[in-house]
């Protein structure tokens, strides 16, 4: 057989034991937390579908197709020729105010930005 540890050896040896101790400590408290961590976001997507279920009564709106209410946004237009102001309530931009799904369909429908202007700066001298 070997010879019995030195002081040392036994020294190392009993560091080595603590260390694993420890490690294994630390994995049996980090096994619930990661659990806990997917069983949140799990929890969170549910909440986000039942969010926007309870959202489609409250507002059934949303549940019109995006080609419908791209349809009804146009009518929110002036007759052509005249344009959409750039700013204020009777611009496009207000559309895509209103929620996250109103603005990427606003966003998705060209027709709403059909018109821009181009402005000319004045000179100092013109404006004298």
């Amino acid at each position: 057989m070997g010879e019995p540890p030195t002081q040392r050896t036994a020294r190392e040896m009993a560091a080595d034991r603590e260390r694993l101790a420890g490690r294994i400590i630390d994995l049996d408290c980090s096994i619930p937390s990661r659990a806990l961590r997917a069983e949140k976001k799990l929890l969170e997507a549910e909440q986000e579908t039942l969010q926007d279920r309870l959202d489609a009564y409250t507002y059934p709106v949303l549940t019109l197709p995006p080609e419908i209410v791209s349809e009804i946004f146009l009518h929110f237009l002036p007759v052509y020729p005249k344009r959409a102001p750039h700013t204020g309530l009777l611009s496009p931009i207000t559309l895509g105010q209103i929620c996250r799904l109103w603005r990427e369909i606003a966003l998705s429908t060209p027709r709403l930005w059909r018109t821009f202007g181009i402005f000319e700066r004045q000179t100092q001298e013109e404006m004298m």
